[in-house]
């Protein structure tokens, strides 16, 4: 390929990127991450491949150095020693199929920066790369139109719409950054046409970034041009700018300040009338109405964040590695976490998960990058006062948004095109890292000869890692989608079938097991499912789950799923030693001491399940199903006067149609307890039938027999379609024996 022709591919994929966030692999194991992933990294490997073939053959197009690149690279050599010292270093290096993150995105980050930054090098270029991100945008809103419409399905469910993103809050830093876009092209753009569309598509996503409801975003955004505004109205000089802009330059600073006031304003509104009963009745300003303090201890952060300064004091140099917090969600869980969901992968908030993943070392090289972008952005001399405070309040915004929320593929995306942007201009008089380079090493790539083997060289290993990086993990995602199809349509597959996630790449291995250990129980159940099969699936997962311990055996999670694996099975001892590893990989879990009660139950340690149930119980006495099981593990046991204790305060519906209350009762033989919990359950639900068996059986075991055919009968009238069975059993009862 010619240097045009190389040139023109790597432009075609960099105008590519900002489609991206379109892409929903429907045919995928999570469509709205892994798709847009995938594509991704194909993207910069192809246009990386094609780069450093054009860097080789043109001195133009080497890379130039700023404090940017070198922060950058600061930042991927500190995480990639962090990660190998991880706690579960390939993990750290693949992430998995849920967050398609890990050191493997921060390489391809790197080589999108460092390919965008070097190939891109006019205003004008940069200028056509911002509208079409900025159109791209105007696509996503129109389809965000048609979810607020009801037209289209949103896709976390609820009010909130998510585009193509899958996530409200993904849709609203993503319309963060192309409303500051869409305000520095009406800045360059001098047609006035132009300037409608800009400002319609503003408009537009502006109206998007409302409906996610995405308090970080919004709030973001406020603050942001509130910065811009205060920076326009402090920094804008006449003598910056020539005589004939004098009239410009008041029209700038008075436009500020009405801007600033006209925050003021609005937040003071807000604020007075934010408990008015049409601010409640929006599910959107509610959501702002009711921030407070009171309201932070209710979600999950408020546990979560203090976890993650824990995990740091224990490993504050280097971290945990990326996809560590898990480890240390682990071990420093709070009891009181249980309204939450059981299991926290980050921190939500960027700073804490840089802090834990890569320890002090990565949360300052992270935020290197972030003082090196506002070095340039203050002393750049080649941005204008608007420019800059257009920047510094897009990125003021995306800083604020990150104090509650993660990066994904989309955010990060648009965050290293700033950098790139940044770099190419601040790049343009600084020295060339290729001056830096040996002198044999630059004879060597400079040399006519050596350069047809360097570029076959690059395809050769760049098709390695397409293969690598993106066709297995790809193949191996299409294996567990279709094992998890199989088992939606009640299916039963092949070894093969089951089998096959588990031979792929590490990306997905972990989240294979995960759903193929559950669809082993499933087909464990199946009665059309061959025997033969049930015995190989069980040691295929068997011997999965083994590997993965083996390899990671502090991983308190997989622990957990392999016990109850092994429970299902009725491998009751051996589940209880994999639960009691987890225990001390998780000793405030209240989950893992349920887990444990039931499995010694089921092995006939009684003693053991009351010592288990307890240790949950006391870990949150306020946490009502800890406080249940505990009460039923008493009455399991005889304790009968400390269980009523126990509880005490239990609502009455949880007790009467828990149907683990009734099971204990029959193992103590508590049959009129039964009777008497069945009649309640017949009461508040008349038409549900299996009360009244529930209530005949119960009849039968306390040797009530003429009550039993009298309940039978009841059946029969309420469903004649029973008519013929009843009797059936009504005969056997009459006749002495038990149906």
């Amino acid at each position: 390929m010619s240097n045009n022709q190389l040139r023109y591919v790597i432009l075609a994929g960099l105008f590519a990127v900002p489609f991206v966030p379109f892409i929903v692999a429907s045919s995928l194991f999570f469509p709205f991450i892994t798709g847009k992933a995938f594509i991704f990294r194909l993207i910069v490997e192809i246009i990386l491949a094609c780069y450093l073939i054009l860097a080789v053959r043109d001195p133009n197009y080497r890379p130039k150095f700023s404090w940017i690149l070198g922060a950058i690279i600061t930042f991927l050599v500190v995480m990639g020693v962090a990660d190998i010292f991880a706690q579960n270093p390939l993990k750290a290096f693949w992430s998995n199929f849920e967050r398609m993150e890990g050191y493997v995105t921060l390489l391809h980050l790197g080589a999108y920066f460092l390919v965008l930054g070097s190939v891109l090098k006019t205003r004008g270029i940069w200028d056509r790369l911002f509208a079409t991100s900025v159109g791209a945008s105007a696509m996503m809103a129109i389809y965000s139109f048609f979810q607020i419409a009801g037209k289209v399905t949103i896709n976390q469910g609820g009010v909130r719409v998510d585009g193509t993103l899958g996530n409200a809050g993904y849709l609203g830093i993503y319309m963060v950054f192309h409303i500051f876009f869409a305000g520095l092209l009406v800045m360059r753009y001098k047609v006035l046409w132009q300037r409608g569309v800009l400002v319609l598509v503003t408009l537009m996503n502006i109206i998007v970034l409302y409906n996610t409801a995405t308090r970080g975003a919004v709030l973001g955004l406020l603050g942001g041009i509130l910065v811009t505004f205060i920076y326009l109205a402090l920094k804008t000089e006449k003598g910056e700018l020539a005589q004939s802009e004098a009239q410009e330059v008041k029209k700038i600073r008075k436009i500020a300040g009405i801007g600033i006031a006209v925050l003021i304003i609005l937040a003071g509104i807000f604020w007075s009338v934010k408990d008015t009963s049409y601010v409640n009745t929006s599910p959107v300003l509610r959501r702002f109405a009711t921030i407070s303090f009171s309201e932070i201890k209710t979600q999950g952060r408020y546990f979560v964040w203090p976890m993650a300064v824990k995990g740091f004091i224990e490993k504050p140099i280097l971290g945990w590695g990326q996809e560590g917090f898990n480890f240390v969600f682990n071990k420093y869980y709070d009891p009181r976490m249980y309204t939450q969901e059981p299991w926290f992968d980050r921190a939500h908030n960027t700073y804490l998960d840089w802090l834990v993943a890569g320890g002090a070392l990565g949360l300052i090289s992270y935020l290197l990058i972030i003082a090196s972008l506002l070095y340039y952005i203050f002393k750049s001399e080649h941005l204008e006062k608007r420019e800059r405070a257009i920047i510094l309040g897009l990125i003021s915004a995306y800083l604020f948004n990150n104090f509650f929320v993660f990066d994904q593929t989309s955010s990060y995306i648009l965050f290293f095109t700033v950098l790139a942007y940044i770099h190419s201009v601040a790049s343009e008089t600084s020295f060339g890292l290729w001056d830096k380079i040996s002198s044999k090493t630059r004879v060597m790539l400079e040399n006519e000869k050596s350069k047809p083997i360097i570029e076959a060289l690059v395809v050769i290993i760049m098709a390695g890692v397409v293969y690598f990086i993106i066709y297995s993990p790809w193949q191996q995602n299409k294996s567990l989608m279709a094992v998890l199809v199989l088992n939606n349509q009640g299916k039963v597959g092949t070894i093969e079938n089951y089998a096959k996630p588990f031979s792929g790449s590490s990306l997905g291995f972990a989240e294979s097991l995960e759903h193929i250990s559950q669809t082993a129980i499933t087909v464990a159940g199946n009665q059309n499912a061959p025997v033969e099969l049930k015995q190989k699936l069980y040691e295929e997962v068997d011997k999965a789950f083994n590997r993965h311990i083996v390899r990671v055996p502090n991983d308190a999670r997989y622990r957990i799923f392999y016990g109850t694996f092994l429970s299902r099975f009725g491998w009751y001892g051996k589940a209880i030693e994999q639960f009691k590893e987890a225990e001390k990989l998780s000793p405030k879990k209240q989950s893992i001491y349920f887990e444990l009660v039931s499995n010694f139950l089921m092995d006939n340690k009684m003693v053991e399940a009351v010592d288990a149930a307890k240790i949950a119980y006391e870990l949150e006495p306020s946490y009502e199903e800890a406080k249940f099981v505990y009460g039923l593990t008493l009455l399991a046991s005889g304790n009968v006067s400390l269980s009523s204790e126990i509880m005490q305060g239990i609502p009455e519906s949880k007790i009467i149609f828990d149907d683990r209350y009734i099971t204990i009762l029959l193992a103590v033989q508590r049959y009129d307890d039964i009777i008497s919990i069945a009649k309640k359950r017949i009461e508040l639900d008349p038409t549900n039938l299996q009360h009244q068996i529930t209530l005949t059986a119960a009849y039968l075991q306390a040797g009530r027999r003429q009550e039993a055919i009298q309940s039978l009968e009841e059946i029969i009238r309420l469903d004649p379609t029973f008519k013929e069975k009843g009797e059936y059993y009504i005969n056997e009862i009459k006749a002495g024996r038990n149906p």
